[in-house]
């Protein structure tokens, strides 16, 4: 009723051309700069502009509507997300690479060693750049599934400022404000965010648990001659909760320079999270944790061909009281994009290798070749094949004693080793009238020496033991299917749809958490006097939540409402409704959040 109405009022809205926008240009899937319809990868964008339009209060929220991506949490600051896949495969385990502005992230998912997706408050976010199918070729562990790299907002070219703030159920409280400008005119510039963030939600679900983030972010960028970028950025974050409290520093410098008619970037980063867990009932666990990385990497365009031939230094290290270790790995890898025509028409080609030097596991080679052709000027295919490898989790290789989780112990094995895949895809894009797009892509993903939880014989103090076995096989496959567009000035929409067969081959089982089925639908309205809607709405497929299939969870519909009113161009008040029709997410004796609303008021300006 409410869409219904609000069309019949949006219609006679004033109808107007719209507007020419430059080419969206991404640097993820080939590390080198493409026009989104362009890119040899198959590469899909979460833009500023939509961001602005949703609901999400995290990252993992904005996921909800990318086809192959089951997210199951929440939309409230602090949940962790964690039960969040691509394409059947767990983001919090490792098996798509998370990145801030091309740097790895650690924490914020499941305990000490989860990946947790919600790093960077949405109102800092540029955009996010999901590049699905193997990645390791060109960003090494983790990439198996794909790699979500979370875009910070550019140094603004003028003086800017933007103010958001937030109120709503269960006392939840944002605040942020991100503004910078030009400090000297073409030579230096500064974009700064600070945030503040509160709720009475659990990380993982259900009240009772107080949570506080205060976040600060500055990038600085100098061009001191028109051939050399100098840039660095700062990030500090602090979350408490009830039992836990960790503090989290990034200082990242880098270097870009035109030489001998290529470019030269030199990029470093410094990375350290202290946390404090002590949660009853859970084994106490203190310390630090460490990333230092420094790699340089040389573009040089040749006739049809950009070759980038790159290095890689990464440490990561571990210093708390269940784990003591250090991990390097040294990192070679070259890459070859190439143009050509084939029967007329415009062909891209990538090839490229990795070799990895892993102080546990030794050497890694992780080949890569994709291809883009262009049958006509609005069919595009593309196809890919390439192998990832995925080093075992902090808490299934490193820990020195058994650690208790609740009603069981779960104890490292040092013997793990690493798992190794394939992934093929093979999409075709169609451009269609009214900025319109459709996409079809099927996708196969296997995966050898599948690390799983086993049960033991082993007892500590009356509770069982588990402990980690490279044991299975398994794989992941589908269809993913994307229509979106905007017939009409006044009108947006999208609508997906995934279709997901997953086995572990020696139990011969489905894996959990992965449906057959989800749908997702949008729709954007503009209406008259400067009022906006948004309304989203998915469907996820009953779904296994163990790998023996005894257990499983009911299908469920989620659903969202956005009513904006923008004043002058310079302010929008809004209305937000999550869970408008209070699902139970297919599980009715958990403690969800149920529906919740906010009302907030985001302004900007400038000179």
């Amino acid at each position: 009723m409410i869409l219904a109405l609000f069309l019949l009022l949006a219609i006679p809205a004033l109808a107007h051309a719209e507007e020419t926008t430059l080419p969206e240009i991404v640097v993820t899937a080939t590390r080198t700069p493409h026009p989104l319809k362009d890119v040899p990868v198959e590469t899909v964008v979460i833009s500023r502009e939509e961001i602005e339009r949703q609901n999400a209060l995290t990252v993992s929220n904005l996921l909800r509507f990318v086809p192959g991506f089951f997210v199951r949490a929440e939309n409230l600051p602090g949940i962790s997300a964690w039960r969040t896949r691509l394409r059947g495969f767990d983001l919090n385990s490792g098996y798509a690479l998370i990145l801030v502005d091309g740097e790895r992230v650690k924490g914020g998912g499941m305990g000490e060693y989860g990946y947790g997706l919600n790093q960077i408050p949405p109102a800092l976010i540029e955009r996010i750049e999901i590049v699905k199918g193997p990645g390791s070729v060109l960003y090494g562990s983790d990439a198996v599934t794909g790699v979500i790299n979370i875009i910070t907002r550019k140094v603004p070219k003028k003086p800017y400022f933007e103010g958001l703030a937030r109120y709503g159920t269960y006392q939840t409280k944002m605040f942020d404000l991100t503004g910078g400008g030009p400090i000297v005119p073409e030579k230096v510039g500064l974009l700064f965010s600070l945030d503040h963030e509160e709720t009475d939600r659990r990380k993982y679900g259900g009240p009772h648990d107080h949570y506080e983030r205060d976040h600060l972010f500055s990038k600085l960028s100098l061009k001191p001659t028109k051939d050399l970028d100098l840039g660095l950025k700062l990030k500090w974050e602090e979350r408490d909760r009830d039992f836990a409290h960790e503090e989290k520093l990034r200082l990242s410098p880098e270097m870009g320079y035109v030489l001998a008619g290529g470019k030269l970037f030199l990029h470093g980063y410094y990375y350290k999270w202290d946390f404090h867990h002590f949660t009853p009932g859970y084994t106490e666990r203190q310390g630090h944790m460490y990333y230092r990385e420094a790699e340089i990497k040389f573009t040089y365009p040749l006739g049809p061909h950009l070759f980038t031939l790159g290095g890689e230094l990464l440490e990561e290290e571990l210093d708390y009281n269940l784990a003591d270790e250090t991990i390097d790995t040294r990192s070679l890898y070259l890459q070859d994009e190439y143009q050509a025509e084939l029967l007329g028409h415009p062909l891209s080609l990538v090839i490229g290798t990795r070799v990895d030097d892993h102080s546990t596991f030794g050497t890694e080679v992780s080949p890569r070749a994709a291809l883009m052709f262009s049958l006509s000027e609005t069919l595009r295919l593309r196809a890919q094949i390439g192998r990832s490898f995925k080093s075992p989790t902090i808490r299934q290789l490193y820990y020195r004693e058994p650690f208790l989780h609740h009603s069981y112990w779960i104890k490292s094995n040092p013997d793990l080793d690493a798992e190794t895949s394939w992934g093929e895809s093979l999409s075709l894009e169609k451009f269609l009238p009214y900025d319109s797009s459709l996409t079809l892509t099927l996708f196969r993903h296997d995966v050898d020496d599948m690390v799983v939880r086993v049960e033991t014989e082993e007892e500590i103090a009356g509770y069982p033991v588990r402990t980690y076995e490279n044991v299975e096989e398994a794989y992941t496959q589908g269809l993913e299917a994307s229509l979106k567009g905007a017939p009409l000035p006044w009108l947006r929409f999208s609508l997906s749809y995934t279709y997901l067969d997953t086995e572990n081959k020696d139990q011969d089982k489905d894996l959990p958490y992965c449906p057959k089925h989800t749908l997702a639908f949008r729709l954007g309205l503009k209406g008259p006097q400067g009022f906006s809607l948004e309304f989203g709405t998915q469907y996820t497929d009953e779904v296994y939540t163990n790998v023996s299939n005894t257990k499983k969870i009911d299908d469920y519909w989620l659903t969202d409402l956005k009513l904006q009113k923008n004043l002058l161009d310079k302010a929008w008040l809004f209305l937000e409704v999550d869970n408008l029709f209070d699902t139970d997410y297919g599980e009715p004796t958990r403690d969800w959040a149920g529906r919740t609303i906010f009302v907030g008021i985001r302004s900007k300006f400038g000179f």
